[in-house]
């Protein structure tokens, strides 16, 4: 049986140093070829230029918004044949030249990428050569902006003769329409472009002014006509203006008389006052005066009626003669209109003639003191520099690559060659009373060397044990329900009640018989009350007041960590419940009887509950302690 132990091992050993040498026959040479190919790679170099395609705008002036179409008119004009044979002239000609370039390789070498959104673009060229890159790259931007600087000037001297020429024609234009409009005016004897100057406008609105003024007139005259007429027919004293004053002093006479008359013939007899001569004077006054007032009356009527009628009439005539100059007016104004309407629209074409032609000199003054041909519209931000790093290949990272490369290649080796080698499985064991014999392929086991088997009969004790439940010691489940909520201190008591969260949950208030000590389950069993839970619910707390179930596991995830207890992620609903169930194993309940309290278990839960019953194990329900409080 030694010598077989021997050969064993030394097979082993085998078997380890093949595969060792398998590996070591794969890893090594992999990983020599990948970094020998790593590091010979040789190292890669970008210099990049910051260009702008448009000239960048006054420091008063809003900058233009982003010209994509612009930017990449300008990509294709940077990679034409046009630029980079003439950048490679411009290479050949530079002092510091020591190859020979030609326009292939900086197609290759350059590139062109705009900034979004922006009418910036990065010139970049990539080589491994620092010095040439950036050499190469400021040769571009240099021709390049020689080039356009070029195209500008031609396109300057261009466009400023064209519009030298059409400036000659507006001239031109100019002075011909102004003769036009002076011919014009004179011809029709327009004397100013204001119409209210002009001899024809002005006579129409003075006509129009006079005979506005005589129908008023003629309305006045009509109302005093009328006024005269009715008066007279009321038989009202009417005189004509001038005697107006002197009518007012006869009334004015009249009327003191009359007050005069009054009194003395209210202090004197008819016959006394004809015998007094003073007091005769007074009626014999009286009566002259009233005699005047109606001669002037009855001669002013007429007068003020002819009067009235006179200028009524008057006023009438002087409307239809307005109206007959008016009349014949109106013609001589219809052609003066029509003139000088003729006359504005020449002013108006002559206005725009000379517009365009201020437009076009401010055009030629603005290309001559820019001077575009010497600022061509391209700045360069930022110049090629010279690179103090590659960009690639990164030398470390391939390598580790390379490195994990070649050991998964050389494990999957081994993993092939395992698999391909492996062995049939060996035969069934055979049992004899309790003692296992392997048929070993190199050598048969010794069955008299093996130890005498001691087998105990403890079924439960051999059973693997749950871990993921902790029992939680006296003084913490204490310690919890001090610290808890009154809900979560319910839920307490009714979990060492015997119930399931489940139970808990469903529970009405009718379901708690505190007088009967029962706790009736709907549609399930029917559980003994504890002293605890019938304190609790029959105090001020009231079941409805129960959150639900994630709220519990909340608050009793918060008491665990008020309680100050050392591990409070194992307490949960099961690991309470574990502890109450333990709390009966441990005093010596039937199984069958622990399944009326805490409800239907699995047998696996069982046999691991059984674990824990003491000797004198299988007492009574009746024996049992279901309060854990008290």
């Amino acid at each position: 049986m030694a010598s077989g132990g021997l050969s064993g091992a030394r097979y082993v050993r085998s078997v380890r140093l093949r595969r060792w040498l398998v590996f070591l026959l794969v890893f090594l040479p992999c990983m020599l070829v990948s970094q020998i190919y790593i590091f010979l790679q040789p190292a890669i170099y970008q210099s990049v230029a910051t260009v702008l395609t448009m000239a960048a705008t006054d420091i008063d002036q809003n900058s233009p918004a982003a010209d994509i179409q612009h930017v990449s008119i300008q990509k294709q004009l940077l990679l034409s044949p046009a630029i980079l044979d003439k950048t490679v002239e411009h290479l050949q000609n530079m002092l510091t030249n020591n190859r020979e370039w030609n326009s292939d390789q900086l197609r290759e070498m350059f590139a062109v990428t705009p900034e979004p959104d922006t009418n910036l673009v990065h010139l970049r060229a990539e080589g491994p050569e620092p010095k040439v890159l950036q050499r190469s790259v400021n040769a571009w931007i240099e021709t390049y902006l020689r080039l356009r600087a070029a195209f500008i000037a031609d396109n300057t001297d261009k466009v400023t003769g064209e519009i030298n020429d059409q400036l000659r024609r507006i001239d031109r234009q100019v002075a011909e329409k102004r003769n036009q409009v002076e011919r014009f005016r004179l011809q029709h004897n327009i004397l100013s472009t204001e119409s209210a100057d002009n001899e024809a406008h002005a006579r129409l609105q003075g006509l129009n002014s006079s005979l506005n003024s005589a129908l008023d007139d003629e309305v006045k005259a009509k109302a005093k006509l009328d006024t005269v007429t009715a008066a007279i027919s009321r038989n009202e004293v009417v005189v004509p203006e001038e005697d107006t004053r002197a009518m007012a002093v006869l009334l004015e006479q009249a009327e003191k008389l009359r007050e005069q008359l009054a009194a003395i013939e209210a202090q004197y007899t008819k016959d006394y006052i004809d015998l007094n001569p003073n007091l005769r004077r007074v009626r014999e006054q009286l009566v002259e005066i009233e005699a005047k007032i109606a001669e002037k009356a009855g001669v002013g009527k007429d007068f003020a009626r002819q009067e009235a009628e006179h200028n009524y009439s008057a006023a009438r005539e002087a409307v239809l003669q307005i109206k007959q100059q008016l009349q014949a007016h109106k013609q001589l104004a219809a052609d003066y209109t029509s003139r000088f309407s003729e006359h504005q629209a020449l002013q108006q074409e002559l206005l725009k003639l000379e517009t365009l032609q201020q437009d076009t000199k401010q055009r030629l003054a603005d290309i001559e003191v820019k001077q575009r041909e010497k600022y061509p519209q391209v700045d360069v931000v930022e110049w090629a520099s010279l690179p103090d790093k590659p960009i690639r290949p990164d030398y470390l990272q391939e390598s580790l690559l390379a490195f994990a490369g070649s050991l998964a290649l050389a494990l999957l080796t081994l993993l092939i060659i395992d698999y391909l080698n492996r062995e049939p499985p060996p035969a069934a064991p055979m049992n004899l009373g309790g003692i296992h014999l392997h048929h070993q392929p190199r050598a048969m086991l010794d069955v008299s060397e093996l130890p005498t088997p001691q087998v105990g009969h403890a079924p439960l004790k051999a059973l693997p044990v749950d871990n993921s439940l902790r029992e939680l010691e006296r003084p913490e489940v204490l310690a919890l329900n001090q610290v808890a909520e009154p809900s979560i201190k319910a839920v307490v008591y009714l979990l060492f009640n015997g119930l399931t969260l489940g139970e808990i949950l469903s529970l009405t208030p009718e379901c708690l018989n505190t007088e009967a000590l029962m706790i009736l389950i709907p549609g399930q069993r029917n559980v003994l009350m504890t002293e605890s839970v019938a304190d609790c619910f029959s105090g001020d707390f009231a079941l409805q007041n129960l959150p639900n179930e994630a709220e519990i596991k909340t608050l009793l995830c918060c008491a665990a960590l008020d309680s100050g207890l050392q591990d409070p992620e194992s307490v949960t609903i099961e690991s309470l419940r574990h502890t109450y169930m333990l709390y009966l194993v441990r005093q010596g309940i039937k199984l069958a009887d622990l399944t009326k309290v805490v409800g239907a278990l699995s047998p696996a839960q069982l046999l691991e509950l059984g674990r824990f019953s003491p000797a004198q194990s299988g007492l009574p329900l009746e024996s049992i302690n279901l309060e854990y409080f008290i």
